[in-house]
């Protein structure tokens, strides 16, 4: 049933689908030299509508993303945030674990994911998602989501917030190019979908304000260190 008022909550901003930049080139080589050990010949992200298809893509996704917790890719991770944060230091947040990669190639209809909100997933109110274009995202392959005021409202409509959101709805695409993030809170509803032409290959990842919430594993510290220059 419908939980009544919902009200974001911690001490993070309540980004509204906010655009910043950050450097994409350390990631996107982090992520090709983990495409190459797995055996996929690949120079560049173009090429992989040509040497995968959607289980393999969606496979290699999953390898990657668990891979994202080891020291170095997980050092690359922390400079993103720190570049796409610098207003917040990083002694006040905890970070996910593991950064979720995703493959999207043209007609792999399985990697869709229908319209939610995280919150409705089993998500806390205190956390806001991070979601990183590694490569262009645009027309269908680009992230969809609604503003945030849009989505509360289509959420205080619906009899049941919880699991995939069921009710007619519109949601529109934003188009991104390489390095640029969006940051979104867990009422944002969204979705995925494959794209057209080419891939899509992104990132994302949530962060907590530390103090207020116990994390479990999923979430680990991020660590003061040198920021990079962003692009």
């Amino acid at each position: 049933m419908n939980p009544g008022p919902l009200a974001l909550q911690g001490s993070l901003p309540p980004w509204d689908l906010e655009r910043r930049r950050f450097p994409v080139a350390p990631l996107v080589d982090w992520l090709l030299a983990g495409l190459r050990h797995e055996g996929v010949p690949v120079s560049c992200l173009e090429d992989l509508p040509q040497l995968l298809d959607g289980p393999r893509a969606r496979a290699l996704a999953r390898k990657l993303t668990r891979a994202s917790a080891a020291p170095g890719p997980r050092a690359l991770v922390e400079q993103t945030v720190r570049a796409l944060l610098p207003e917040i230091a990083p002694e006040r947040l905890w970070l996910q674990t593991f950064a979720h990669v995703r493959i999207l190639l043209p007609g792999d209809h399985a990697a869709a994911f229908p319209p939610h909100c995280d919150f409705g997933l089993g998500h806390g109110l205190h956390e806001r998602n991070l979601w990183l274009s590694l490569s262009e995202a645009r027309g269908d392959g680009a992230l969809h989501a609604l503003p945030l005021l849009d989505s509360l409202a289509l959420l205080h409509r619906t009899p049941e917030v919880r699991g995939i959101f069921h009710g007619p709805v519109v949601i529109p695409p934003v188009p991104t190019d390489a390095g640029e993030a969006l940051l979104f809170t867990p009422l944002h509803l969204h979705r995925a979908s494959p794209p057209t032409g080419g891939c899509r290959v992104s990132m994302d990842l949530r962060i907590l304000p530390r103090g207020t919430v116990a994390p479990d594993l999923t979430f680990t510290p991020l660590h003061p260190g040198r920021t990079p220059a962003v692009p």
